[in-house]
């Protein structure tokens, strides 16, 4: 008695995302210049910011401020980092702009949250 093939209707649905990655001590001319390049052809983001060791405090302005002007052309942001009082942070942040946003400690638990429906 043969198996039947593995049906690929349970595999969960990929999103298309933009990927946003912040290195360094953030400033805010690097984050205009990081957003600037994002093309708006998703309404999902991912930003990463392992690896980000500080922000000036006009880098988070400029991302609330950013995050308020786009937030109808976005459903969703997902913040990785290992910092917990930068996951405070970022709750602030999705307060002040109104936008969807929620931090994560892995890439994984983010992506399958932006792939949720």
């Amino acid at each position: 008695m043969g198996s039947d093939p593995p049906s690929s209707a349970g595999a969960a649905k990929r999103v298309p995302f933009h990927i946003v990655k912040l290195e360094g001590v953030l400033s805010a001319a690097r984050l205009a210049q990081a957003l600037g390049a994002v093309d708006m052809t998703s309404d999902r983001m991912l930003v990463d910011v392992l690896e980000m060791t500080d922000y000036q405090p006009e880098a988070r302005e400029l991302f609330v401020d950013w995050h308020k002007r786009h937030r109808s052309e976005l459903s969703k942001v997902a913040i990785v980092t290992s910092n917990g009082f930068w996951r405070v942070v970022v709750s602030a942040m999705a307060l002040a702009s109104g936008q969807h946003m929620k931090a994560f400690e892995a890439p994984r638990d983010a992506e399958a949250w932006l792939n949720e429906a």
